[in-house]
């Protein structure tokens, strides 16, 4: 179990937080378009939960433009095609 513990904690909400600032977004209007709560996001962001793969679906089926693999690694660039 620590191992996997270990591959959790290098997900940061910190990428989500850059992606959206990319995109022009607030957290409150990713939530609201997703029928979410501000804090699901904001807990995330905190480095305090992780995002579903549902939930990760639903803002890549959203927001096309947003670079998943960014949110998810901190690899890339925050958007696609930049």
């Amino acid at each position: 179990m620590a191992g996997r513990r270990e591959k959790k904690s290098s997900i940061q909400g910190k990428w989500l937080k850059e992606a959206l600032a990319a995109q022009d977004m607030s957290v409150y209007r990713l939530a609201k378009e997703l029928g979410y709560s501000r804090e699901k996001f904001y807990r995330h962001i905190g480095n305090k939960t992780y995002l579903s793969s549902e939930s990760l679906a639903e803002i890549a089926g959203k927001f096309p433009t947003m670079n998943m693999r960014y949110v998810l690694t901190g690899e890339g660039a925050p958007m696609m095609g930049k």
